[in-house]
């Protein structure tokens, strides 16, 4: 597993926590039910693409670094905004049992890994790969390049990452249920590490 320059980010990283269609119009009368569903497919339709994909994760990196700009990263803040309700379910059955956890036996995260994977932001977003799969899912392949560092670094991977987000198209809006980094994470991703730290602990 690749070790994360902790002096570089921990300067970066100021908050690093665990971290229905409505048939009514706004004067409260009922709004024509065909017409909404009509609006609701076709709104669909427009971000069941892989350009749609694409902005989503551009998007969230736009955002990580506009923090990088203001206080610092805030990692538990980015999760509640791009990740979907079944990640952050996980998160805090997770952080509740471990509030009795007793010394180091706790879940110990990835430690912000999914957001800047051993690179100093802010980044440029140099690619992305879409494929949309079955069940409102896409997978997004992306390379990032730190401007943070940039070439001044003495080897690319010191200033080049790359990373594979699996999304689920939720409430409207495309959303990361996991990141994928064999070499980080194992075969099942940072999701299959908190879903098998709950098996394993018989989290509630």
């Amino acid at each position: 597993m690749k070790r994360i320059n902790y002096l570089i980010i921990a300067a970066l990283l100021v908050a690093l926590t665990s971290c229905g269609s409505n048939n009514k119009t706004g004067n409260g009368e009922e709004a024509d039910s065909v017409d909404v569903a009509g609006v609701e497919a076709s709104a669909n339709d427009e971000l069941w693409t892989e350009e749609a994909v694409e902005q989503q994760v551009r998007d969230m990196f736009d955002a990580l670094n506009e923090q990088c700009d203001g206080e610092g990263i805030d990692i538990g803040a980015l999760d509640r905004q791009f990740c979907t309700s079944y990640f952050l379910s996980l998160q805090d059955r997770i952080r509740k049992y471990d509030e009795n956890a007793v010394g180091d036996m706790c879940f110990m995260g990835d430690e912000g890994w999914h957001w800047v994977f051993d690179i100093v932001p802010p980044f440029l977003v140099e690619n992305v790969n879409v494929d949309l799969l079955s069940d409102n899912q896409a997978r997004a392949q992306v390379r990032l390049v730190s401007t943070g560092v940039g070439k001044a670094a003495d080897d690319e991977d010191e200033y080049t990452a790359g990373t594979t987000m699996i999304l689920w198209f939720e409430d409207g809006v495309w959303k990361v249920n996991n990141w994928l980094d064999p070499e980080v994470y194992g075969d099942n991703g940072y999701l299959g590490m908190m879903e098998d730290y709950i098996r394993e602990n018989n989290v509630q």
